[in-house]
């Protein structure tokens, strides 16, 4: 078992040697398509959605977002995305908690207003 993980390493390590060094680091929002190519090639996949272009560069765990021919967002791997939306939905989540909690309260003493009132104007009569 230990061979056959050591043996997967060095393979793993010695396939990525030979290829070129893709420098998705450098590349900044706001760069054109041409830009882009230059620096890290073409991408592996392309994806295109009416005015927005998504190329995928799975070797290094990024994805290049273009509106029209500007880079328009750089996404790390699936994993990152996905934990950065969930950071993101709790976050709203706990607003939205807040939020509905502050109504709650506001309901209640609405709630608690009407009925003094009621109590008030029924007790004026007798």
């Amino acid at each position: 078992m230990k061979t056959l993980f050591v043996t997967l390493i060095t393979a793993m390590i010695l396939s990525s040697c030979g290829r070129p060094s893709k420098d998705l680091a450098t590349v900044e929002i706001g760069m054109t398509k041409t830009e882009v190519t230059s620096i890290v090639g073409e991408p592996v996949k392309k994806n295109v959605v009416n005015e927005t272009e998504i190329w995928d560069y799975p070797d290094s765990n990024r994805t290049v977002v273009f509106r029209k021919d500007t880079v328009y967002a750089i996404m790390t791997s699936a994993r990152a995305r996905v934990d950065s939306m969930e950071a993101w939905m709790d976050t709203t989540g706990t607003k939205v908690k807040k939020g509905l909690g502050k109504i709650g309260d506001k309901l209640e003493k609405a709630g608690d207003k009407i009925h003094d009132k009621v109590d008030g104007d029924s007790t004026v009569g007798e």
